[in-house]
């Protein structure tokens, strides 16, 4: 299909001849902008006028049809943009990488096909790209005008704004909704992982590789672009919980245990983040045992104080930018979210200790994971002993489990109360993790005792590993 657009405007989508790249004033480095999409709608549209008003002579636009979908990738034909198209949906990350193949200039522009660009976005990225030389990739953040006036894609989209505002400069992730980056990088790290066939943490894996390479991430606060996704509850909640927090905890877990490498404390990891999830959690437990008990109201109150003082900025800048009410709104919202995310992060660690343990199951000669089988011993035996102390409290009745109460004999300071119920969880995961951990560093000296000598046991190792993760998750880039 022809381009619908004047000669004039359709050479600016053109990527630029070796010439062209030489002779432009502003123009020492090219940028592809690419645009993954599949049932991209009217705001698709939208996206791509943006883009088509970003770029200047030199630059192009790659749109990467992932499948038929609702065939929205035909405006891009008629606009003029460049049009790669898949054969069947395979997600945004091979999408993604499909657009970069296509691509032969010096930066790559990712954005979604639901996010409206500045004008000026490409040129600022190209100066600072061409400023800071070290630089491998920035991102940006969303900005505080949705597109959607309802309340849950306010709050959605102005609660990642204000996470992005207040992360750190160095990024520590990357981000493909509105985020550019060096080819010959992002080749050289291998690309999105295309295993995730649908919208993920493809992006956050990336980041945590290029990070794992020692490259520079900047996070641009002033970088900002408008969403147009509508979000329910319903969206909003399963996408947190499925798509972020549970694959995000199994990515997290690889990266700790299998490649010894350390949590970020930026964006959503920071320790604010983390303490307001535990004490979520505890307020949640509070108000339950109050349904039970009066003893249970100190802690509701204390609890409650806790978490409240932890979201005196998150309250203020919702109160500053929509008002007291959708601020309290939000507030409560922000509460759900620490219980719904910290439920994703309990199915993710799960998942993580089931593909673990069937890795080590069908390696005969390897070795244990010390930490990993003590914590998945510590979480077992605790929440048993947990799950009995509340199940006997929520039953009530004269008098209260007095075989349980046994436990306080060996475990000081435990009895049947809702008190000692985190008491014995704590206990149970410690001697929990002391025992797995014994076990598997006492399996792990038999066995090499067993085999003799280091090369008989590399090659049993090598013989019974499956290949690396990170082979198996290359990009070809050729």
């Amino acid at each position: 299909m022809k381009s619908q657009l004047p000669d004039a405007t359709a050479s600016f989508l053109s990527p630029a001849t070796p010439a062209e790249q030489s002779s432009g004033a502003n123009a020492s480095l090219s940028c592809s902008v690419i645009i993954p999409v599949w049932c991209g709608g009217t705001n698709f549209a939208k996206c791509l006028s943006s883009a088509i008003a970003a770029i200047q002579r030199g630059d192009e636009i790659i749109v990467v049809a992932d499948g038929e979908g609702d065939g929205s990738w035909r405006i891009a034909e008629q606009m003029g943009a460049r049009v790669v198209q898949l054969p069947t949906r395979s997600g945004p990350g091979r999408a993604r990488n499909t657009g970069a193949e296509t691509s032969e200039s010096d930066i790559l522009f990712f954005i979604d096909a639901d996010v409206i660009i500045p004008p000026d976005s490409i040129e600022r990225i190209r100066s600072i790209f061409e400023t800071e030389k070290d630089l491998a990739a920035l991102i940006g953040s969303y900005d505080e005008q949705p597109y959607e006036a309802n309340f849950h894609s306010q709050y959605k989209n102005l609660f990642h704004h204000y996470v992005h505002q207040h992360g750190c400069a160095e990024a520590s992730t990357f981000w493909g909704a509105c985020g550019a980056i060096r080819r010959e990088v992002f080749l050289k790290a291998g690309g999105f992982d295309s295993s995730y066939d649908r919208p993920c943490i493809e992006d956050i894996e990336l980041g945590y590789r290029l990070k794992a390479a020692s490259e520079k991430i900047r996070l641009l606060p002033n970088l900002q672009v408008k969403h147009l996704k509508r979000w329910n509850a319903y969206s909003l909640i399963s996408t947190d919980v499925f798509d972020r927090a549970t694959p995000w905890t199994e990515l997290i877990w690889d990266h700790v245990i299998r490649r010894r490498g350390r949590v970020s404390k930026d964006l959503n990891l920071g320790v604010s983040y983390r303490l307001s999830l535990i004490t979520s959690f505890l307020f949640a437990a509070a108000l339950l045992g109050a349904l039970f008990t009066r003893w249970a109201m100190p802690f509701v109150f204390l609890f409650g104080f806790l978490f409240i003082l932890l979201q005196v900025h998150f309250f203020r800048f919702f109160w500053i930018k929509r008002g007291l009410s959708f601020a309290f709104h939000a507030l409560a919202w922000r509460f759900g979210y620490d219980i719904y995310s910290g439920l994703g992060f309990c199915y993710g660690s799960l998942r993580f200790a089931n593909s673990s343990t069937r890795k080590i199951l069908g390696q005969a000669f390897a070795k244990l994971d010390a930490v990993a089988l003590g914590a998945g011993v510590g979480t077992v035996w605790g929440g048993v002993i947990w799950a009995m102390t509340v199940l006997l409290l929520a039953k009530g009745g004269e008098p209260i489990g007095p075989n349980l109460a046994l436990l306080g004999q060996f475990i000081p300071a435990y009895s049947v109360t809702w008190t000692g119920s985190l008491i014995g969880l704590l206990y149970g995961f410690g001697t929990g993790f002391l025992f797995g951990f014994a076990f598997a560093r006492a399996r792990n000296t038999a066995m090499r005792l067993h085999l003799g000598s280091r090369k008989v046991q590399r090659f049993f190792t090598t013989a019974c590993s499956p290949p690396r993760p990170d082979k198996e998750r290359a990009y070809d880039c050729h």
